[in-house]
């Protein structure tokens, strides 16, 4: 099976998204690529492996608070696994949260073509709580009854910014 592109039409809105809040002056929000180490390139192919592990998926500022998350996809109906999420990327919004800026996972559940708003203080619970004996996901349903839906709004395809009520 391929993973190569799972998520890229979800990672387009984020990216749409993000230029749309550009245009309007409401935040910059970029797209964070890991160090890539270039063996070799051969027209348009080039053949290399990645540095090191990276930092969170996007990061920015608005209304001049620091913004960082994640945007996990999943196929699952009826659950996210937390094996979606990696212990450096969760490493990172926990020192993003502790700093005072905004942590969160943009989660979608494909099959529902939904898009939720999970904040990193809730799904640190959940991680943390693997670890003791608890689940290894979270239930859709919970999603459903205590996350925000993201939404087209404002003229932004996933209005998140409205949900952190900046701007």
């Amino acid at each position: 099976m391929n993973y190569k592109n799972r998520g890229k039409s979800f990672e387009t809105l984020i990216k749409y998204s993000n230029i749309t809040y550009a245009r309007k002056k409401w935040g910059f929000i970029e797209k964070s690529e890991p160090p890539v180490k270039v063996r070799s390139q051969k027209g348009p192919y080039i053949t290399g492996w990645f540095e090191s592990k990276g930092f969170v998926d996007y990061f920015g500022i608005s209304n001049g608070r620091p913004i960082a998350f994640e945007a996990k996809s999943t196929k699952e109906r009826k659950r996210f696994p937390l094996d979606n999420v990696h212990e450096h990327q969760v490493n990172d919004l926990k020192v993003w949260n502790e700093q005072g800026g905004i942590a969160f996972l943009l989660v979608e559940f494909r099959k529902h073509r939904e898009v939720y708003y999970l904040s990193y203080d809730d799904f640190e619970k959940w991680w943390d709580d693997q670890f003791k004996g608890g689940r290894k996901s979270i239930p859709y349903d919970w999603f459903v009854m205590n996350c925000p839906l993201v939404k087209p709004g404002r003229g932004v395809i996933l209005d998140y910014l409205a949900i952190v009520d900046l701007p």
